[in-house]
């Protein structure tokens, strides 16, 4: 049956366009499922982004073929050979075929229309790759020698993977548009009035290049922000407009020592020499492998004080484990991205959850995106990326780092010290050791242990009709 779906799902697809067909199967008693054929013309990053869009609709994928055969079609798109030695000179395709728990009508009219989409991005991106090359080779041989134009060099040298660029202009108009760039998308790679500020960053004197997240999330290759990389079109000494590439860095580039990384390298080496930090001593390791733990395609974009603060934090907390925050603003106000250490122990979906609540309440922001960082220590790295656009503010440090700290130390000796200060410590100790450790996860993400005494107190009043009260929140 999946041989034959495939088969007449392939029996004809315009050139250029992929084949998409999706159906529920029959005769599956046990569980409900569907099936979905993909053939497209051989491609990278097709495997990767077609599961991306998938999981981006929360629909769990039980199987996955993916053979890669050459075949010869007619000038209509009918099928009219396959060559399974491979030896023919027919064109290769992909021939996609999954199957995954089943969605309703509307839904996988919903996920073809996704699907559709997401092709369309991975066609442009793979087809316009090498004019995007030229375009930022182009850029780079405009720049004056130094950092940010090593910067770009070792990004051409492949270490970002380009997915779009284009042209624009102050007065709004565009051209040249490249890859994703060419296609429609339900949120702009760069929203006109973050180009207008990326106008005022260049003629305030800002070197080039200047180094952003888009809210886009990207639909080729990996589902997360889009990296851009923004260098000024000059006419004279003039800002005339922007080249704006949109891309992801590689894995290898995430990966990359500090001293490898243009732009990063000065970075490390400025802060060993401000603190006189000895590259052999501990002081000097401990600043290197807070550069290379910290994520490269962020902290690469921050202003130096801000890269500051961070790294002596992460050193320190290596050094002395524990719950910390950090938050730092974009170069452009855009997004707030807030660095979260907690105990491995204490790491948990609801309480990744809360966090991210405290923080987009705080900023009066949205959480666009978060990941986790787990390494052998005794704290994983939380990160969050929060969109500040409207009214979002950067909000005062201390009181979350203080709520955050509460959230993980000692519930039940918070609860006792708060009791304490109400009652005598003997019936504190009593009430704390009965009622405080009942208190489920999420009332102790969202209230504070003062709260949570005058709660005990008003549970342990119960059984006194004279005494019996209640708590708004």
């Amino acid at each position: 049956q999946a041989a034959a779906f495939v088969a007449a799902t392939a029996a004809h697809r315009d050139d250029g366009a992929p084949a998409i067909a999706i159906e529920p199967i029959s005769g599956d008693d046990t569980r409900r499922r569907m099936r979905l054929a993909i053939i497209n013309d051989d491609m990278p990053f097709l495997v990767d982004s077609i599961a991306a869009a998938i999981g981006a609709q929360d629909i769990a994928v039980d199987r996955i073929i993916h053979p890669v055969v050459r075949t010869t079609r007619a000038p209509d798109g009918r099928l009219h050979a396959i060559d399974a030695d491979g030896q023919s000179a027919g064109r290769p395709e992909s021939m996609i075929y999954l199957e995954m728990e089943r969605a309703d009508a509307r839904d996988r009219r919903g996920l073809i229309e996704d699907l559709t989409a997401v092709l369309a991005d991975v066609r442009a991106a793979v087809t316009d790759w090498r004019a995007m090359q030229a375009a930022l080779d182009d850029d780079i041989a405009k720049l004056p020698e130094g950092e940010g134009a090593a910067l770009l060099q070792w990004f051409l040298g492949g270490h970002l993977t380009l997915l779009g660029h284009q042209i624009w202009h102050r007065d709004g108009s565009g051209h040249a548009a490249l890859g994703i760039a060419r296609n429609e998308h339900r949120v702009p790679i760069l929203a006109e009035a973050s180009r207008a500020l990326a106008i005022e960053w260049f003629e305030a004197g800002n070197d080039a290049p200047l180094l952003l997240k888009s809210n886009l999330i990207s639909t080729v290759h990996r589902a997360v922000p889009l990296d851009l990389v923004v260098v000024p079109v000059m006419e004279g000494a003039t800002v005339a407009g922007l080249s704006i590439y949109s891309g992801l860095w590689t894995s290898a580039a995430l990966a990359a020592m500090p001293r490898e990384v243009p732009v990063l390298r000065t970075r490390l080496a400025a802060m060993k020499a401000k603190f006189g930090f000895d590259p052999r001593g501990h002081a000097g390791k401990a600043l290197t492998h807070a550069f290379t733990a910290l994520p490269h395609d962020l902290v690469i974009a921050f202003a130096p004080d801000a890269l500051e603060d961070l790294a002596l934090t992460a050193m320190s907390i290596a050094d002395r484990p524990r719950p910390a925050l950090v938050l730092v603003e974009s170069a452009l106000g855009r997004h707030l991205f807030g660095f979260v250490w907690l105990p491995r122990d204490d790491v948990t979906t609801s309480r990744r959850v809360a966090i991210g609540d405290m923080l987009a309440e705080a900023a009066n922001a949205s959480v666009l995106n978060w990941s986790i960082a787990l390494e052998d220590g005794e704290v994983a790295m939380i990160r969050y990326t929060l969109d500040l656009r409207g009214d979002g503010r950067m909000p005062d440090v201390a009181p979350l780092a203080l709520r955050l700290q509460r959230m993980v130390r000692g519930w039940v000796s918070d609860v006792e010290a708060a009791l304490v200060e109400t009652l005598p410590p003997p019936r504190a100790a009593r009430l704390a050791l009965k009622w405080a450790a009942a208190f489920p996860q999420n009332y102790r993400n969202l209230s504070t242990p003062a709260e949570a005494a005058e709660d005990i107190q008003r549970i342990a009043a119960l059984g006194d009709a004279d005494a019996r009260g209640v708590r708004l929140v």
